[in-house]
């Protein structure tokens, strides 16, 4: 019988960087990662591989997935900037994938199939896509009931429909490089995923951080780098689970930071 190993625990597992490389027993190999290879096509011996758990395609040419739907225990894909510009169909039939990152490729929408069919889904990244259409798709990220980290990173996305309410796993949230942020209003969506832990909020020109701030009171990391704050509020005090805040490239009030960090003996800042 075929383990499937724990997302931590195959991030433990040998990996595999050329092709040429592998071991006669083909099913010993859990882990491959062929990025930054020039690929047009996926080496036919890829789908040799029977025990492959994880993939890593990213930076090479990829238009397709044609003729790999049948690695059944793939759990972690990463086909980030490459000329994708329809979402492969063959991922629909990965029914173990927990990690997908789909990042700087021209797919303009997920298939039905993809909501119903991945159910497994923890993590999704989805980093500068530029062609998508996130207000018809986001509000239906929540039918990934396990989803624990979503990047939404480098995209502009005017209306964020994502039904926070229903994503009672989600532990990481990132939302950088956005022309405008209703921070107010996110705190108040993110609020209700009691598991939160983790917010990347780079690079947003955040000038302040609203009181509902404290609404996320599971959060332990802040990150706030390269905004335009100067100081934060009195009452981040309160906020007893957070571990760290980052603030490098901000214009802080290094005098008042010291002043909160003084009185934050469990916090670290990164100033």
């Amino acid at each position: 019988m075929r383990i499937l190993f724990s997302l931590e625990e195959l991030s433990q597992q040998k990996i595999y960087k050329d092709v040429n490389s592998l071991p006669r027993d083909l099913d010993s190999v859990y882990r491959l990662d062929l990025s930054e290879q020039k690929l047009t096509k996926i080496p036919e011996i890829v789908s040799k591989l029977n025990n492959l758990q994880e993939l890593n395609l990213s930076q090479n040419n990829l238009s397709n997935l044609n003729g790999f739907e049948n690695i059944s225990n793939l759990q972690v894909l990463n086909i980030g900037m490459n000329n994708f510009k329809i979402f492969p169909i063959e991922i629909t039939k990965f029914k173990s994938l927990k990690s997908l990152s789909i990042w700087w490729n021209e797919i303009k929408t997920f298939p039905a199939d993809f909501f119903t069919q991945n159910t497994q889904i923890e993590e999704l990244d989805m980093t500068s896509m530029f062609e998508f259409d996130f207000k018809s798709n986001l509000n239906k990220i929540h039918s990934f009931k396990n989803l624990k980290r979503l990047n939404l990173g480098n995209n502009q996305i005017p209306y964020l429909t994502i039904q926070f309410d229903k994503l009672e796993n989600l532990e990481v949230f990132s939302y950088i490089r956005q022309d405008s942020i209703n921070l107010k209003d996110l705190c108040i969506k993110l609020s209700n995923c009691k598991k939160l832990k983790t917010i990347h909020l780079s690079v947003n020109n955040i000038k302040f951080l609203p009181e509902e701030i404290l609404f996320l009171a599971s959060l332990e990391e802040l990150n706030l780098f390269q905004n335009k704050i100067k100081v934060l509020p009195a009452d981040i005090l309160k906020m007893k689970n957070l571990k760290e805040i980052t603030l490098i490239d901000n214009p802080v009030d290094a005098n008042r930071i010291k002043e909160i960090e003084s009185k934050m003996p469990w916090t670290k800042i990164i100033y």
